[in-house]
């Protein structure tokens, strides 16, 4: 009896060690869950502090350049070769700013009359143009065209190929809404756009953006190779080599004003299309990187500089947090 009382007693030792181990494991477990969601709530909060400052900064250095410099900004300004770089306990942030004015402002296919929205005929050829590079037909850009107006404008009478209220909220669209009858705030708006779905999303992420304004602009000094076609379009006689020639040939210092340009190419008719060659920019992208241990978070800010001489931030994306 004395040594079945021992195999009893060791026995129920080790049950009560085995126990005691499940239940240390499982408070490490939630011990450990709960401090890397401690650890991330931290790092979103650092992340989001990080992005608002660097916006703040990028939009004094922006001011104080163009409060300066408003004439030339070329592709070795201090704007775009002098990044922000800062480093953490364990951590790193690195921001830079870009020019993105050289894209088509969706914006500008209407013009502002008398508080009323109208078709801008001549950025539509610089539209159409566009399209017939990327071998978009005729008829579907027509109908993106009009389908951009009729959302921009305040009417209900539908274009040629327009779509008003009755579609939007129809049964046909989902989801339910309205036209916006303003100006494009997002690129993204245009997904709602039936002609938009079928040309294709990539043509429009890669050359398009939406800015607050009716204005269609390129910065020539701070063009990439990439831009060769949405170069072209600017102009009625540009094929999209030729706009290749002058984008390769474009100095780092840049262009100080269209007779500057013109003398560098005197071969090509640069004075029709020339409205839409601007040598500096008031809008940039401002992106941002921070990373810290095993975690990263980025933001992309868009800033625009006002006719006030400030600079405002008119969206933002904040990714990894």
């Amino acid at each position: 009896m004395h040594y079945k009382t021992k195999g009893v007693v060791l026995i129920s030792v080790l049950m009560i060690v085995l126990l005691l181990s499940s239940v240390a494991v499982l408070i490490g477990n939630n011990y450990f869950v709960s401090f890397k969601r401690a650890q991330y709530a931290e790092f979103q909060t650092v992340s989001l502090n990080i992005f608002r400052n660097i916006e703040s900064l990028a939009q004094k250095k922006i001011d104080n350049e163009l409060r300066f410099n408003s004439k030339i900004h070329a592709k070795n300004n201090t704007l775009f070769i002098n990044d922000f770089i800062f480093e953490l306990n364990k951590g790193i942030v690195t921001a830079k700013i870009t020019d993105a004015s050289n894209c088509f402002n969706i914006n500008s296919i209407v013009k502002k009359v008398k508080n009323e929205f109208k078709p801008n005929d001549k950025n539509i050829e610089v539209f159409k143009k566009l399209m017939s590079f990327n071998e978009v037909d005729l008829n579907l850009a027509d109908e993106a065209i009009d389908q951009v107006i009729d959302w921009i404008d305040t009417d209900s009478n539908p274009r040629a190929y327009g779509l008003e209220d009755y579609y939007y909220s129809g049964p046909l669209n989902n989801p339910k809404e309205y036209t916006g009858s303003r100006l494009f705030y997002d690129l993204a708006e245009l997904k709602g756009l039936p002609a938009i779905r079928m040309i294709g999303w990539s043509l429009f992420e890669k050359n398009f953006c939406a800015f607050p304004d009716n204005i269609l602009n390129l910065n020539i000094n701070t063009l990439e190779m990439h831009h060769d076609m949405l170069l072209a379009s600017m102009f009625t006689n540009m094929s999209y080599t030729d706009a290749r020639y002058i984008l390769d040939n474009i100095p780092e210092e840049g262009f100080s004003g269209i007779n500057d340009l013109k003398q560098a190419f005197p071969s090509y008719e640069l004075d029709n299309g020339s409205m839409h060659i601007v040598f500096s920019s008031s809008k940039f992208l401002l992106t941002t990187t921070f990373s810290y241990e095993s975690y990263v978070s980025d933001s992309i800010s868009n800033i625009y500089h006002g006719a006030n001489n400030n600079s405002y931030i008119i969206s933002r994306i904040y990714n990894g947090i």
